[in-house]
This record gives C-alpha cells, sequence and structure tokens, in this order.
C-alpha cells in the first residue's frame, strides 16, 4: 500500500490551498475531505471499477509469455552507425544478429509456435536500416501474412533513400526518427545539418505527416531540458511549422552504463532544473502539444476518475505483460528489443514458448522505493530490469521527470501550483517534506 501525501497548492495573490494524493488507489481530495472537480478536464468521479492486479514479476517470480502475443517486437540486430552517449544498447553486443539468411528460417518457424495475428509487429536495431537486407525481405513477408497489422520502426534517419521512403509507404509502416534536437551532439551527426539526409528526411516527412505515422522522438537528459527547444530545432531545420510538428518524448534517460549516468540528473539542483523547466513549459502549454506528455496527464486524470488502484499498473514499457514478446532472429526470446541473447535476457526460446520464463524484470511493488513515491502511477517503476547504482539513478531521474509531470496535471486540473509535498520520503535519508515550484516563480510568471 502506497503513502498519503499532503499537496501545497498556491495561486496568484497568495493564495494557498491543500491537496490530499493517496497513489494507492488515485484518490485527489481536497482537505476538507471533498473530491476535486474533474469537469474541466472532461471527466467526472465514477464509481470505483473492478480492476485485476498486475502480476508482480520478479526473479524469484517469473512471468510467462503468451503464443498469441498483440505485440511482436523482432530485434535484428543491435548494430548502428551512431554512438549515442547514453545508448541503452552500448554494452551489449552488436554483431551476433541480422544475417538474411535467417529470415527464412524465422519465417519457417513462426507458424509452430504463434498463434493469431498480432496486432503490432515492430522491427529493431540497433539502426533498422543498418540490416536493410535483412529487414526488407521479412517486412515484406510479414506484410503478407498479416495485412492488418500496423507496422512500426524507430530510426536515426540517417540512411534514409527514396527506395526506403517508397517502401515505408508502401507497407503502411510508422517511424519514429529519434533526434535530439539541439543536444544531437550526444548521439552523434544531426542528420538535420546534412543537406542530402536533411532532403530525405523531409520527403519523409511529407510522405508519412498526413496519415499520421511519423514522429521524432527526443531523450530528455540533463543537457537536453527543453522540449520548446527540441521541436524549434527540428522544425526550423526541417523546414516545417513548429505547432505541426508530431514531438514524442521517451522520456528522460535510464542509465544503462557510465555514458547514461554522466547525462543523468545526479545532483539535486539539475533535477530541480528539469522538473522546473518541464513544469513550466506544461503550465505554459507548450509541453501540451508533445503527445506522450499529453496522454500521460490525460492517463492520470483518467485513474482519478475510475479511483484506478495502483496494484493494477504493470511496468511503464510494458514488457511484463505476456501478451507482449520480445524475439532475435534466432526464435530467442529476450527481456526487452533492446537486450542481447548472449546475455542474461534470454529468457527461452519460441519452440518452448510455455517455458520462456521472464526472470530478470522487478515489478514496481516489489521496489522499496515505489510504495513511497507520490508519482508512482505515472512513473510506473521505470526501467524493469536495472539493479543496483543505475537503478536507483533511474528512480530519481524518473522521479524528477514524472514530477513536473504531475505538478502540470494538477495546474491544469485546478490552475494552482504545486510548491510543496509532504509525506514518507522514496528512500531513507530523502527529507520528507519538498519543495518543488518556488512561489516566487509563480508570482513573477503572474
Amino acid at each position: 500500500m502506497t503513502a498519503r501525501y499532503r499537496l501545497r497548492m498556491a495561486g496568484p495573490q497568495g493564495r494557498r490551498h491543500t491537496l490530499l494524493w493517496q497513489p494507492s488507489d488515485a484518490s485527489l481530495l481536497w482537505e476538507d475531505g471533498s473530491a476535486v472537480d474533474l469537469r474541466p478536464v472532461g471527466l467526472h468521479h465514477q464509481p470505483p471499477g473492478s480492476f485485476a492486479a498486475a502480476f508482480p514479476v520478479s526473479p524469484s517470480t517469473p512471468a510467462g509469455k503468451a503464443a498469441a502475443p498483440r505485440v511482436l517486437k523482432i530485434q535484428l540486430g543491435l548494430k548502428c552507425n551512431y554512438a549515442c552517449q547514453y545508448c541503452n544498447q552500448a554494452a551489449q553486443p552488436q554483431d551476433l544478429q541480422g544475417d538474411p539468411r535467417d529470415v527464412a528460417a524465422f519465417l519457417d518457424l513462426l507458424p509452430q509456435w504463434l498463434a493469431g495475428e498480432p496486432r503490432r509487429i515492430e522491427f529493431w536495431g540497433g539502426e533498422p536500416f543498418a540490416y536493410w537486407k535483412t529487414l526488407k525481405p521479412l517486412a515484406e513477408a510479414l506484410r503478407e501474412r498479416f495485412p492488418q497489422a500496423s507496422f512500426g520502426l524507430v530510426s536515426n534517419g540517417s540512411l534514409l533513400d527514396e527506395e526506403k521512403i517508397d517502401w515505408l509507404d508502401r507497407l503502411n509502416f510508422g517511424i519514429g526518427i529519434s533526434h535530439d534536437g539541439p543536444a544531437m551532439k550526444y548521439r552523434g551527426p544531426d542528420p538535420l545539418a546534412n543537406v542530402s539526409q536533411r532532403a530525405m528526411l523531409r520527403r519523409l516527412y511529407d510522405r508519412l505527416a498526413p496519415q499520421g505515422r511519423i514522429s521524432f522522438n527526443t531523450v530528455l537528459h540533463r543537457s537536453n531540458m527543453s522540449l520548446t527547444a527540441v521541436r524549434h530545432h527540428i522544425a526550423e531545420h526541417l523546414g516545417v511549422p513548429a505547432d505541426s510538428l508530431p514531438l514524442v518524448t521517451e522520456e528522460v534517460l535510464l542509465p544503462y552504463d557510465e555514458g547514461g549516468m554522466r547525462l543523468s540528473l545526479r545532483k539535486d539542483a539539475d533535477g530541480r532544473a528539469y522538473m522546473r523547466n518541464l513544469f513550466w513549459e506544461i503550465a505554459r502549454g507548450e509541453a501540451m502539444a508533445v503527445s506522450t506528455i499529453r496522454d500521460k496527464i490525460g492517463t492520470l486524470f483518467r485513474h482519478i476518475a475510475e479511483a484506478r488502484p495502483a496494484a493494477s499498473l504493470g511496468q511503464k514499457c510494458g514488457m511484463d505483460d505476456p501478451s507482449k514478446l520480445a524475439v532475435d532472429l534466432k526464435g530467442n526470446a529476450l527481456t526487452c528489443q533492446n537486450m542481447s541473447a548472449e546475455t542474461k535476457h534470454r529468457i527461452g526460446h519460441v519452440t518452448a514458448i510455455d517455458q520462456i520464463r521472464l526472470d530478470t524484470a522487478h515489478h514496481w511493488s516489489t521496489r522499496a522505493e515505489c510504495a513511497r513515491c507520490p508519482v508512482l502511477p505515472l512513473c510506473q517503476g521505470a526501467c524493469l530490469f536495472l539493479e543496483d547504482g543505475l537503478w536507483r539513478q533511474a528512480c530519481d531521474n524518473s522521479y524528477w521527470h514524472n514530477l513536473a509531470v504531475f505538478a502540470g496535471a494538477l495546474y491544469w486540473l485546478t490552475r494552482l501550483v504545486l510548491i510543496e509535498i509532504e509525506g514518507p520520503a522514496r528512500r531513507d535519508g530523502l527529507a520528507e517534506c519538498m519543495m518543488v515550484i518556488d512561489p516566487a516563480e509563480l508570482e513573477a510568471a503572474a
């Protein structure tokens, strides 16, 4: 059971109010016990519904995988033509997959274990287009077999050409272009600064944007704190209106090695600067144009309306869900699409799908910090397999990000600013009373 928090809220002219927040059942009340009105966000409180509890997966209580996955994630290999400083695949073996000769064997094996038709099939690298000779025949064969499935991939966009763009359109792909705006130097060369690569990205945008099949995906971190700056950088270089650019965020980076740690919010000052900047971008409406921010806030409002219990929530990435399956071309089942079968993250094989055991994951309910966290319904446990120091830093990074989103959600609901949280600390040694937004900033903004 999670704890209860007192949320000190401020408005113009020195107005002060207190909210009572209980993440365990998404209960949000005024201090007098009355429910917060949800009509300003188009909702109303409903009688508590019936929600199935999420399975508390852990190394000692592993989860299985379904033979009829809703989402099938196919890892082509981890080779990439970039070397992002915070890449979550950097420590993994890079070149053990991706042989075009594996495609026929993978397709032959598919009917022996796959039941039904996946709703979505994703093709993952590394950089997927580094495996073009593998990706092309694989996706074409799967499109023929599964004409109704949605197809998706994420690319850095540097290897696009007219043939690939035509192919993506013909096979009805959705594509996310990884781009960190003015902080691209931490990823690699900016394709928008290269004349020919920029032309291909603009051609791709013009082809897929009208159907809503392209987005630009950014990762925030210590040196990339502004979604507004990212949006304007991409739009200006691409030559499109900033307000129509389909920007999404993969949220704040989670560290998987020392490179990720260097760009993490390791100092309290970094975390606070990140949180304040993101909050004000949400409050001003700028970040509400980012679908992943807007959708996360909308989901929180629905949880409050439904009194949804935290116990019903799985992990943020969804890979604890038996209906989401990551495999490589050899048929190895993986913790997630970012891991290699040559590590502990091989959790079984599709030929024995009933014996797959996700024994590398930790549901949030098994983490000490999560049950004592005010932003649990938004964070949902950060990364499910990180441990020790990497986990603690991932927890801190996610906390600052989701605290900004939480404060932004409260602002849009009440038009008040969260200035202080009082309640149990996430971790021993942290304060039980924490300032969020300085009231002086509120007066300056007003």
